[in-house]
């Protein structure tokens, strides 16, 4: 088993004094071999090595036998040790989450803030091959993709399993070989526990009247998986390139995956986006159903996220989100000042929105053109884009007037009054601007202002 565990420090550039390792060490038979055999290759040339254990109140006065226990080991062969007392069953009362998730995030936290300060080039962890069939059953039960039967990695980056593909009677016979003594948490043991159930009586019964050969079985298959996992996502990555753009994705280019690649695409879109990498299959779909959609569509996403399409653009926006909001036929799309756009499409005309514009002669031009509109950002209220309502109206230098009376005055055809689109203040009658016509009062530049430039141009021209 040390060669194996050797092989693994090798092939990842650890078997070296120079190199440092963080042992995560609960006192129990698998981390307590991996500590032994790591403390004797360090006499070898191998890394230097570092104990950490977390004592998570669960089990009172036998978790803190545990900890001493680590502590009396870790002092008689002349290892660093660290360790840290926190309360499991409170995090999980107020996380409402159960006992064991609760135990895996603060004993990460810990293993994570200790690997930061000391600098360690990584964290290793006893998890066996057995730990690792369980696990890939786990995800199968709870349905899961490629990724997740890939389930754990020999090396990730920072957490080592050196046992990954060792099997816990193996590590039992290194125990009973070099006389280790082994804590043993009763908790393994209780049966309203998932994994404790799998490891207890759904494998058993599995090799009994399955496959006597399950765990292997499972085990190759989380191998396989992690290889064409590892692939996909090369490929996916440089989908993502292809299909992104300034704001967001081209749902066109997304469109034309592989419903498996747009998948893949999406996560990788949410996880770069948000940083969260939690995305279930559902999300997913849910993103997916939007590329079918034309014109305006979102949807809900965790963590206050919603993803919108727009005019062939999927973008992802945290908080209010500019929607689409039906009144009778008329669409409306909401404009969030704070962002700026490159092009958003509306009744056959390009828009652009910019902040903290320098006002130059060029820029005036195209007001005094109609193809754009400037204002002071801080004094204008939220707009939507829309066209013409009943009873809109327009804040003028005479006073108040009808949009429709605008409309007669300046001599707009009947027929293509309805289709001109307006910037009306948010969830009122009163209009801002007509494109490519009047502007109201609203918001004037002056010598102080942060500059808000709305431009436009029919679709298949150029500026």
């Amino acid at each position: 088993m040390n060669a194996r565990v050797t092989d693994v420090l090798r092939a990842h550039d650890l078997y070296t004094p120079n190199s440092s390792v963080l042992c995560a060490c609960s006192g129990g038979t698998d981390s307590l071999a991996l500590l032994d055999v790591l403390m004797r290759l360090r006499a070898e040339g191998g890394p230097h090595v570092m104990c950490a254990h977390y004592e998570h109140g669960i089990r009172g006065g036998s978790s803190r036998a545990d900890a001493d226990a680590v502590a009396a080991y870790c002092a008689e062969h002349h290892i660093p040790c660290v360790i840290e007392a926190g309360d499991v069953p409170y995090y999980a009362r107020a996380h409402k989450c159960s006992i064991e998730t609760a135990a895996r995030v603060c004993r990460y936290d810990f293993l994570h803030r200790v690997h930061i300060r000391e600098q360690c080039d990584g964290i290793a962890l006893a998890h066996h091959a057995d730990d690792l069939a369980e696990t890939v059953l786990m995800r199968i039960l709870r349905g899961t993709g490629p990724a997740g039967l890939a389930a754990m990695r020999v090396w990730d980056g920072v957490h080592l399993r050196p046992f990954l593909f060792t099997a816990r009677a193996e590590i039992e016979v290194y125990i009973r070989e070099h006389n280790l003594r082994p804590c043993h948490d009763v908790t393994n043991d209780q049966q309203d526990i998932q994994r404790n159930r799998i490891r207890h009586a759904l494998l058993p019964e599995l090799r009994t009247y399955g496959n006597p050969a399950v765990d292997d079985a499972l085990v190759r298959l989380s191998i396989l998986s992690a290889e064409e996992d590892d692939y996909l996502a090369q490929l996916a990555a440089e989908e993502l390139r292809r299909a992104v753009c300034r704001d967001g994705l081209s749902a066109a280019a997304v469109r034309a995956l592989h419903p498996a690649m747009q998948r893949r695409v999406l996560r990788l879109f949410w996880a770069s986006t948000t940083k969260e990498q939690d995305f279930s299959y559902h999300q997913e779909e849910r993103m997916r159903a939007l590329l079918a959609s034309r014109g305006t569509a979102q949807c809900s996403l965790p963590h206050g996220w919603t993803a919108v399409l727009r005019y062939d653009m999927l973008f992802l926006q945290h908080g209010a989100c500019p929607t689409k909001q039906p009144q009778g036929d008329a669409e409306e799309i909401f404009l969030p000042l704070h962002c700026e756009y490159d092009i958003m499409t509306f009744k056959g005309r390009l828009f652009s929105l910019r902040r903290g514009i320098v006002m130059r002669a060029d820029e005036w031009q195209k007001a005094v053109c109609g193809k754009a509109v400037y204002a002071d950002a801080a004094e204008l209220p939220p707009l939507v884009l829309r066209t013409r309502r009943p009873g809109d109206y327009m804040q003028l230098p005479i006073g108040c007037k009808k949009l429709k009376e605008i409309m007669i005055d300046d001599k707009i055809p009947r027929e293509t009054r309805d289709s001109i689109p307006v910037l009306a203040v948010a969830g009122s009658s009163e209009i801002f601007w007509m494109v490519g016509g009047r502007r109201s009062i609203l918001a004037p530049v002056t010598e102080h202002s942060t500059v808000l430039a709305v431009e436009w141009e029919k679709e298949n021209t150029t500026s």
